[in-house]
C-alpha cells in the first residue's frame, strides 16, 4: 500500500499537482480497503451460512422433541387411566388396547432417544462451528490491528514523503547553485591546469639540469680519486723497502692490507650505539670506513669504523628503523622503517632527498642496486617495490605470496633474490619484475636474511629460524652447504648473517649473544666469540677492509679484531 501511495505521490508531483495529491490518496485508500474487506470476508460466507442453517435445524429438532415429550406424557397418563380401568372392570378388549398403547409408547420413546442422539450430534457440530467462528473473530481482530498499524505506517510514510520532497527540493536548488559555481570556476581550473603543466615541465627541466651537474661533479670526483690513487701508489712504491714501525706490543703500526681475511679473536671496541632503544640494523659502506645503525628510537646513526666515533644522526622516521644501507658510490644512505616508508638521505648534506611511500605495512628490507641509481624495498605487505632514485618514484611493484623478510640484487643488477616468511627463496627479473624461480626445501622455518656470497657470483648466503645457515647456487637452484651448531639459535626474525670478503668464513649471531664463525669450505665451526654481547645478536657485517662488526638487541655495537 505504501509502495502504491509513493507511486501516486510521484505521479502527482511530476504532473505538477501537489495540492491534488490528498484527495487522490484518500480515494485510493477507500477503494483499497473495500477491496481488501471483500477479499477477506468472502472465504467465511459459506461457514456463516452453514452455522445459521445448523442453528435453525437444531431449533426445529428441539421443538419436535418438546412436542414428542408432551405426547408421551399424554399417552402415559391415558395408559395409567386404562390400567386402572382394566383393573376395575377386567375387560379383555381394554387389555388389548393397553398393549397397543404400550407398543406405541415404546416406539415413541425409541424415536425420542434417536432424536436426542441427533440433537447431541448437532449440538457438537454447533459447538465446533462456534469454535471456528471464535477463531475467525480472533483472526479478524488481528487483521484489524494490522490494518490499524498499516494506517499509522501510511501516515508516517506520507509525512516522510513530504519531508523527502522538501529535502529533494532543497537539494535540487543546491545542485543548481553548485552547477552554476562549477561553470563559473571551469575557466579558472583550466588556467591552473595549464600553469601546473608548465610548472611540471619546468621542474623536470631543472631536475635534468641538476642531474647533469651531479654527473659532472661525480666525474670530477672520480677523476680526483683516480689521480689520488695514482699518487698514493707512486708514494708506496718508493717506500717499499722501509721497515714498518713496531709498537711495544710487537704489532706493526702500519700493516699492508692482506688479500686473505683473518679470523676475529676478540672485541676491539664496544659502543653503546642507541641508548634505551633496541637496535635492528647494521651496515658497512663499500670501503669499510663507516658504519650505519638503525634503531627503535626512529634514528639512524653514522659511525667512523676506525675510531668508533659518531659522525652524524639521521632522523625523520616516524617508527622504528628496520633496515639500513649505503650506496656503492658513497653518496647516499637509506633507511626502511615501520611507518611504511623508505627515506633516502644525502651522505654529504645529511638531508632527506626522497621519502619513498607506497607500502601498506611494515618494511623489513631495502637496499641499492650496484649502480646506485635504483633501490628496492620489501615488507610485511607481501610486496617488493623498485624505485627510481632520480625521480623518487616507484617504477615496478612485484606481488609475492608471502611476507618479504630480506632481499638482495646480484652484482650485475639483473636478478633480485628475496627470502620470505614461508621458508622460500624467490628469484625475480629486476628489469621486468617477472617471477623466475622459487627454491624450497633449503630451510624449514622462516628465512631471516640473504646476502651475496663473495666466494661465488651465483651464490647467496641465507639465515633461518630453523637455526641453520645455507649457501645456495641460484643458477642451479640447489643448496651447496649448510652451517649448523648444537648451541646456535637464531633469536629474531630479522637476524642478518654475513661472509668475509674473501669468502673463507661465514659469521652469524646467536640468541645467547655469541658470534659463530664457520669455515665456508667444509662447514665446520672454527670460532665462537662469547661473553661480549649481553643479549641476542641481530646483525653482523663483514667489511671489505676485513672488519667484522655486530649489534645486539639491547643497545650495543661491537667491532672485532
Amino acid at each position: 500500500l505504501v509502495k502504491h501511495l509513493t507511486v501516486i505521490m510521484m505521479d502527482q508531483n511530476h504532473a505538477g499537482g501537489a495540492c491534488d495529491s490528498v484527495p487522490a490518496i484518500r480515494d485510493f485508500v477507500v477503494v483499497q480497503l473495500r477491496m481488501r474487506d471483500k477479499k477477506e470476508r468472502s472465504p467465511f460466507e459459506d461457514l456463516i451460512n452453514s452455522r445459521t442453517k445448523l442453528l435453525h435445524e437444531n431449533m426445529m429438532l428441539e421443538n419436535t422433541q418438546a412436542n414428542l415429550s408432551k405426547q408421551i406424557s399424554i399417552q402415559t397418563e391415558e395408559l395409567r387411566q386404562l390400567r386402572e380401568a382394566s383393573g376395575i372392570e377386567g375387560g379383555g378388549s381394554k387389555c388389548q388396547k393397553c398393549a397397543s398403547m404400550q407398543d406405541e409408547l415404546t416406539r415413541n420413546l425409541r424415536e425420542k432417544a434417536d432424536d436426542k442422539q441427533q440433537i447431541l450430534k448437532m449440538t457438537q457440530q454447533v459447538r465446533d462451528q462456534q469454535g471456528v467462528i471464535e477463531k475467525m473473530k480472533l483472526d479478524m481482530k488481528e487483521m484489524e490491528n494490522t490494518i490499524r498499524t498499516m494506517r499509522e505506517e501510511q501516515k508516517s510514510a506520507v509525512a516522510r514523503m513530504k519531508d523527502v520532497e522538501a529535502s529533494l527540493q532543497v537539494a535540487v536548488e543546491e545542485c543548481g547553485s553548485r552547477t552554476i559555481e562549477i561553470d563559473r570556476l571551469k575557466p579558472e581550473l583550466h588556467k591552473l591546469q595549464a600553469e601546473n603543466f608548465d610548472l611540471v615541465n619546468e621542474l623536470l627541466k631543472l631536475k635534468g639540469q641538476m642531474a647533469d651537474k651531479y654527473n659532472e661533479i661525480h666525474s670530477l670526483m672520480e677523476e680526483v680519486e683516480s689521480k689520488k690513487r695514482i699518487a698514493e701508489a707512486a708514494t708506496s712504491s718508493s717506500n717499499v723497502v722501509a721497515s714498518p714501525e713496531v709498537k711495544d706490543d710487537g704489532i706493526a703500526a702500519s700493516e699492508p692490507v692482506s688479500f686473505l681475511c683473518r679470523l676475529p679473536q676478540r672485541a676491539k671496541q664496544t659502543i653503546v650505539a642507541h641508548e634505551k632503544s633496541e637496535i635492528h640494523a647494521l651496515a658497512h659502506n663499500s670501503s669499510g670506513a663507516m658504519l650505519l645503525t638503525g634503531s627503535d628510537d626512529r634514528t639512524m646513526k653514522l659511525w667512523d669504523a676506525r675510531t668508533s666515533s659518531r659522525l652524524a644522526t639521521f632522523s625523520g622516521a616516524i617508527k622504528a628503523v628496520m633496515c639500513v644501507a649505503f650506496s656503492n658510490d658513497g653518496n647516499y644512505v637509506l633507511g626502511a622503517s615501520g611507518d611504511f616508508a623508505v627515506r633516502l638521505w644525502s651522505l654529504k648534506t645529511k638531508r632527506i632527498l626522497h621519502t619513498l611511500t607506497g607500502h601498506q605495512s611494515k618494511i623489513y628490507t631495502a637496499g641499492f642496486t650496484p649502480d646506485s641509481r635504483h633501490a628496492f624495498s620489501g615488507g610485511y605487505d607481501r610486496m617488493i617495490k623498485l624505485w627510481d632514485l632520480h625521480e623518487g618514484l616507484v617504477f615496478k611493484t612485484i606481488a609475492c605470496s608471502s611476507s618479504c623478510n630480506d632481499a638482495v640484487v646480484t652484482q650485475e643488477g639483473s636478478v633480485i633474490v628475496s627470502v620470505h616468511l614461508d621458508n622460500s627463496i624467490r628469484l625475480w627479473d629486476f628489469r621486468t619484475g617477472s617471477f623466475e624461480h622459487e627454491m624450497t626445501g633449503v630451510h624449514s622455518q622462516p628465512i631471516t636474511s640473504v646476502c651475496m656470497y663473495p666466494g661465488g657470483t651465483d651464490m647467496v648466503l641465507t639465515n633461518s629460524r630453523d637455526d641453520s645457515l645455507a649457501l645456495s647456487d641460484f643458477r642451479k637452484y640447489s643448496c651447496v652447504r649448510k652451517f649448523q651448531h648444537s648451541t646456535y639459535r637464531n633469536g629474531v626474525n630479522w637476524n642478518r648473517a654475513t661472509a668475509s670478503p674473501d669468502g673463507k668464513f661465514i659469521a652469524a649471531g646467536g640468541s645467547d649473544g655469541s658470534i659463530f664463525v664457520w669455515e665456508a669450505e667444509d662447514g665446520n665451526l672454527v670460532s665462537q666469540l662469547r661473553n661480549v654481547h649481553r643479549s641476542a645478536v641481530v646483525a653482523c657485517s663483514w667489511a671489505t677492509n676485513d672488519q667484522l662488526a655486530s649489534i645486539e638487541k639491547e643497545h650495543q655495537m661491537v667491532i672485532w679484531e
